[in-house]
């Protein structure tokens, strides 16, 4: 009876495997590394838009979206309590809205109040490139400042190398100063103790942009 001999892969055969896969590797890997900065950069541009979309809203009607109190009267949805300060899920709600009813901004926002939760969903909130929804607010708790800063939120929770590249490009890299800052209620878990972003943990945060 004549035998079968099997042959395997010879040396040059797996060298040659290993090599493709590394460099398919490499390139999902740079790939991500694309998306990622092209997100970042996105947001960028998004914060800039509503720092001016913001200040045309207050130079024309002296008065912050959301909060504005004759807001119905100029038929850009319904009013704030014209406290100065976007400090309710109504008046919250209704920034995006007024903004866009202003002409300020593009999209069709329902100005609805958030949810019970404090979520604002993408009908209500511009979506954030990083993931969740832009939310405007005084009542955002920020790291070394608390409430009653103007500031809007990156999104829903992201990975703390993600959030330290938006403070690196915008701001200082410190997530406890400057213009990006970590939500005060994860800075314990996202900040480590030379005041940086814990990006070798990489656990999930919250952070805000001060608008003023």
């Amino acid at each position: 009876m004549k035998s079968t001999r099997q042959s395997g892969f010879s040396l040059l055969e797996l060298a040659i495997v290993l090599a493709v896969l590394a460099i398919l590797t490499g390139g999902i890997l740079k790939g991500r590394e694309l998306v990622s900065s092209a997100k970042v950069q996105s947001l960028i541009t998004e914060l800039s838009n509503l720092e001016t979309a913001i200040t045309s809203f207050e130079s024309r009607y002296n008065a912050l979206p959301g909060d504005f109190i004759a807001s119905s009267a100029a038929g850009l949805g319904e009013s704030g309590d014209g406290n100065g300060l976007i400090d309710s899920n109504e008046e919250i709600g209704r920034v995006w809205q007024q903004l866009a009813l202003a002409g300020f901004i593009k999209g069709d926002f329902n100005g609805e109040a958030l949810t019970e939760t404090g979520q604002c969903l993408p009908s209500t909130c511009l979506t954030s490139p990083l993931g969740g929804t832009i939310i405007v607010s005084n009542q955002i708790n920020i790291s070394s400042l608390g409430t009653g800063r103007l500031a809007a939120t990156l999104g829903s929770d992201h990975p703390a190398s993600l959030l330290a590249e938006v403070d690196r490009k915008l701001d200082d890299g410190n997530p406890t100063q400057g213009s990006v800052r970590v939500n005060a209620n994860f800075e314990n878990n996202c900040v480590t103790d030379t005041q940086q972003w814990d990006e070798q943990d990489n656990p999930n945060c919250q952070a805000a942009y001060l608008l003023k």
